[in-house]
């Protein structure tokens, strides 16, 4: 079963605000007649691989395989076997008390990387929204991830590795 992985409007905000403002620099750059844009050389060479990194890691949707859950990238797809989950449920986000990036992007394309909660811990956080997050627990690791029918998901997911619906 595949589930739709749409960006929240905060997201959509900040990813067109960040292609609009490396557009413009791009723009700057091609018009400057004066050879001295040092400053806007340097902006892009930090843009442009953030976007295209951030669009390489962002999930586009989120599919359920009778031995897997697949997080589908552009990239890299994370695939996340039955047998390793512990433990799946729905959470909110005032359920991750306070959560702090390690190694993430917090917007462009979605949430996307290692974060730490005071509430659960170190997790791989690959949300597109903070609306519908699924935690999905394993003995090593933690993955929150944004499916379009969390609910649904979840019932799914727990259906296949046998666990009662939390």
């Amino acid at each position: 079963m595949r589930y739709a992985a749409p960006l929240d409007d905060n997201s959509k905000l900040v990813t067109n605000l960040v292609i609009i403002l490396t557009l413009v620099f791009l723009c700057r750059q091609i018009t400057d007649i004066s050879h001295d844009s040092v400053s806007t050389t340097m902006l892009l060479f930090i843009l442009v691989p953030v976007i295209i990194v951030a669009w390489c890691l962002s999930p586009q949707y989120y599919t359920i395989t009778a031995t897997a859950i697949l997080i589908k990238r552009p990239l890299y797809s994370i695939t996340i076997m039955m047998e390793d989950v512990v433990r799946l449920r729905s959470i909110t986000e005032e359920d991750l008390g306070s959560s702090s990036r390690l190694l993430a992007l917090g917007g462009v394309f979605g949430y996307l990387g290692t974060y730490r909660s005071s509430e659960i811990g170190k997790y791989q956080r690959w949300c597109t929204n903070r609306e519908n997050l699924v935690l999905i627990e394993s003995d090593k690791q933690k993955w929150l991830i944004s499916p379009s029918e969390a609910e649904d998901f979840v019932k799914k997911v727990n259906k296949i590795i046998n666990v009662a619906a939390i």
